[in-house]
């Protein structure tokens, strides 16, 4: 499986395949989305994050059933507000190369199962985990690793995340007795790990398996940061002391500037979570795979809240730059293919620079940015076959998960089809 994987990731032949892939999205991210962050937090330098990098396209996350309109979207932009995808849809194609309908994970529309690259990849032996911002068991690091045919199925999920071996690291939010605060809550929520009897399995460090490993779990800033260094437990739970983001529902003015409240210093930064969890995989003789998400993006979008989008996206970005230089210090930048990207855009961000606003609070058809550096980024570039008047070649958000999952070699391929109207959004969804 790992050989069709390797060969549809080459530039050509003969060409190097990636041994280690890191996938980074920004959950709600369009292009203005990134451009906020970049304005608010340029380097004196004049540099940007992703000066350099090789490979700078655009891509479609149109859901199923719809294709994106290069003019249609321009010229009534209200297009791209209707229709569009879920999370649990876009993260499905990206990581399977299937459209399938809203609220599934790694589920095609006939309720098939397919195999997402968390399990490509686990099932080849390499190391494999998921960081978010937001609890590990929403759509998008959840979709990395486990098919299921309702998102919001939390506490199964989270079930199948820690007990199939398939995963060495989840890292998120979710805590059961803490709120967004850090406060101390008189009754614990236990939906996002499991439930009850799995936390309490988990803090006992009896969760696992003697042939996959115990899972040892981490939930202070302190031991976030100490797991950065030095020797790593074979599987690592690390579950933040807040209960559904890091920092983006923490108190305070919503709609202020951005880091003009105060900010909460007793939870890890995206940063050091992604940090923490290279340090657990890099050591996998057969290479690994991370999925890191800036998964409270989406959340600050939803409700307008353009300060702490940006500081969102500006976190994003800061763990985007610690781990090419983690991978840097450790020998392994030329070995990994790193992909950053969005799985949908969110609030249809509007200008003019610098005065955004937000001019709808669901999921947009809107394309969003794709970065990528390393072994295999040109098979990206190849798939561009398709070209927008404002932001240039792009591909679909399905031929980036043929291209990871092995599609191009003939694993599976890109089905796009489906029926008319087959995707709708009722309420918040991300």
């Amino acid at each position: 499986m790992f050989a069709q994987l390797a060969l549809s990731l080459c530039l050509a032949a003969g060409a190097p395949a990636p041994r280690n892939i890191v996938l980074f999205i920004a959950d709600g991210a369009g292009f203005l989305h990134y451009e906020a962050a970049r304005l608010h937090d340029e380097d004196p330098t004049g540099r940007q994050v992703y000066d350099g990098w090789p490979v700078r396209l655009a891509m479609s996350t149109a859901p199923l059933g719809v294709q994106y309109d290069p003019q249609l979207a321009w010229r009534e932009p209200d297009w791209c507000d209707r229709d569009a995808t879920d999370s649990a849809a876009a993260i499905t194609a990206m990581t399977t190369g299937v459209k399938t309908a809203n609220g599934r994970l790694a589920v095609d529309p006939q309720g098939v199962p397919v195999t997402p690259l968390g399990r490509i990849m686990a099932a080849a032996g390499k190391a494999t985990g998921v960081v978010s911002t937001v609890p590990f068991t929403h759509a998008t690091p959840a979709g990395f690793a486990v098919s299921h045919a309702d998102r919001g199925a939390y506490p199964e999920i989270a079930r199948l995340m820690l007990g199939d071996g398939d995963l060495d690291v989840v890292m998120g939010a979710g805590h059961p007795w803490h709120d967004d605060d850090g406060r101390r809550c008189d009754v614990a929520d236990y939906r996002w790990v499991g439930g009850a009897a799995t936390w309490d399995s988990l803090v006992a460090g009896q969760l696992g398996a003697a042939d996959a490993g115990y899972w040892t779990l981490v939930s202070t800033r302190a031991q976030f940061r100490a797991l950065g260094n030095g020797p790593a437990p074979r599987r690592v739970a690390g579950v933040a002391m807040a209960r559904e983001t890091l920092q983006e529902q923490r108190d305070g003015d919503p709609l202020a500037a951005p880091f003009a409240e105060p900010r909460r210093e007793d939870v890890p930064s995206l940063a050091e979570m992604a940090l923490a969890a290279l340090n657990v995989v890099d050591g996998d003789p057969d290479g690994f795979c991370l999925l890191i998400e800036g998964g409270a993006v989406d959340w600050a979008s939803h409700d307008g809240r353009l300060g702490r989008m940006i500081e969102e996206m500006t976190d994003f970005n800061r763990a985007v730059e610690a781990v090419l230089a983690g991978l840097d210090e450790r020998g392994l930048l030329g070995e990994t293919l790193v992909v950053v990207t969005a799985d949908h855009e969110c609030g249809h961000l509007a200008g003019p620079v610098p005065a955004y606003v937000f001019l709808t609070g669901e999921h947009t058809n809107s394309l969003v940015p794709l970065f990528a550096r390393g072994p295999g980024s040109g098979e990206l570039v190849a798939r561009a076959m398709e070209t927008d008047p404002v932001r240039g070649p792009y591909l679909d958000n399905c031929e980036l998960g043929a291209t990871l999952a092995g599609a191009a070699a003939g694993l599976r391929s890109c089905r796009t089809e489906g029926p008319a109207g087959s995707n709708t959004n009722t309420g918040r969804s991300d």
